[in-house]
C-alpha cells in the first residue's frame, strides 16, 4: 500500500504542460562568420607576413624609385598605420602610381612556400557546419581581407581552407576602401547579404574589431602580435571574446551556440 504522502510521476507530458527549454547559449542568434586572413587563419609569427612585407619593401626600390629596403620601410610605415592596408598607403599617402595587379602578385609571392595545412581551423569551421545541420540552420562563412582576393584565394588553398568558405571579400570588393573603414564592412555586408547583429567577426587586428563592433558585431580576437604592435587603445573598446588560436576547443568554448 502506499503511503497517502506519495506523489506519482507522470510518463508523458500533457497538453499545456510547460515544455522545458534549453539555456541559450553565447552564438545561438548568429548566422554569419566572417574571418581575417593574415594573422587570423594561419598564425602571423610563422614568417608569410614578414616575407611579404620584405617583398613590398623591394617592389618599392624596384618599381618604385626608393634607394634601398630601409628607405622604402621609412616611407611605408606612418602611410601604412594610417591607412591599414599597404595599397592605399602607397597610393593615397605616397601619391605612387604603379600597376596593381603586378603589386599583388609580386608581394604576395607564393603562399605555399610557408603557408601549410591548418587542420585546426579547418576541424573549428567544421563544427560550425556541423551544428547547423544538427539544428536545421543555415551558417555562412566567409574571408574578409585587406587582401586581393586572387592571392586571398591562394593562401586559402595553402592553408586546406578555401573549399571552407562560401566567399572570399578583399581589395576587388572594397575598392579605394579597406578594413577598418565602416564603409569596407558595409560594401561586404551587401554585397554578402547578412545582418550584422548576426554577425560574428575574427580577427587579430584591434582597430578591425572596434570598427566592426560600432556595427552590432560580436567581436572575436585571435590573439597575435599584432595587438602589440597596434600599440595600446584609450577609446575603452574591448573585444566580445578573446582567443588564442582559431581551433575547435576556442570557438566552442567563446561562441558555444555555433560551434557546440
Amino acid at each position: 500500500r502506499e503511503s497517502s504522502s506519495s506523489v506519482s510521476t507522470p510518463r508523458c507530458r500533457r497538453r499545456g504542460w510547460p515544455v522545458e527549454m534549453a539555456a541559450p547559449q553565447p552564438g545561438d542568434d548568429i548566422d554569419t562568420l566572417l574571418f581575417d586572413l593574415d594573422g587570423t587563419l594561419y598564425a602571423i609569427e610563422n614568417g608569410y607576413e614578414d616575407a611579404c612585407r620584405a617583398r613590398v619593401f623591394q617592389f618599392m626600390v624596384d618599381e618604385l624609385g626608393f634607394a634601398d629596403a630601409d628607405a622604402a620601410k621609412a616611407a611605408w610605415r606612418p602611410q601604412f598605420q594610417k591607412y591599414n592596408q599597404t595599397l592605399r598607403a602607397l597610393r593615397a599617402g605616397l601619391g605612387l602610381a604603379f600597376d596593381e595587379t603586378k603589386y599583388w602578385t609580386v608581394t604576395r609571392g607564393d603562399p605555399k612556400e610557408v603557408l601549410k595545412t591548418n587542420a585546426d581551423a579547418r576541424d573549428a569551421l567544421a563544427a560550425a557546419d556541423e551544428r547547423a545541420r544538427k539544428e536545421n540552420k543555415t551558417i555562412k562563412k566567409y574571408v574578409f581581407t585587406n587582401c586581393a582576393e586572387k592571392q586571398a584565394c591562394e593562401s586559402l588553398e595553402a592553408l586546406g581552407l578555401l573549399q571552407c568558405f562560401d566567399g572570399v571579400f578583399g581589395a576587388d570588393v572594397m575598392e579605394d576602401t579597406c578594413k577598418p573603414s565602416l564603409e569596407a564592412f558595409r560594401k561586404v555586408q551587401q554585397v554578402a547579404g547578412f545582418d550584422f547583429a548576426r554577425c560574428a567577426f575574427f580577427e587579430d587586428s584591434v582597430k578591425n574589431l572596434a570598427a566592426a563592433k560600432t556595427l552590432g558585431v560580436t567581436t572575436v580576437l585571435v590573439s597575435s602580435a599584432t595587438a602589440t604592435e597596434e600599440g595600446v587603445r584609450n577609446d575603452g573598446f574591448e573585444p566580445d571574446h578573446v582567443v588564442s588560436a582559431v581551433t575547435a576547443a576556442e570557438m566552442k568554448r567563446v561562441l558555444p551556440g555555433v560551434f557546440g
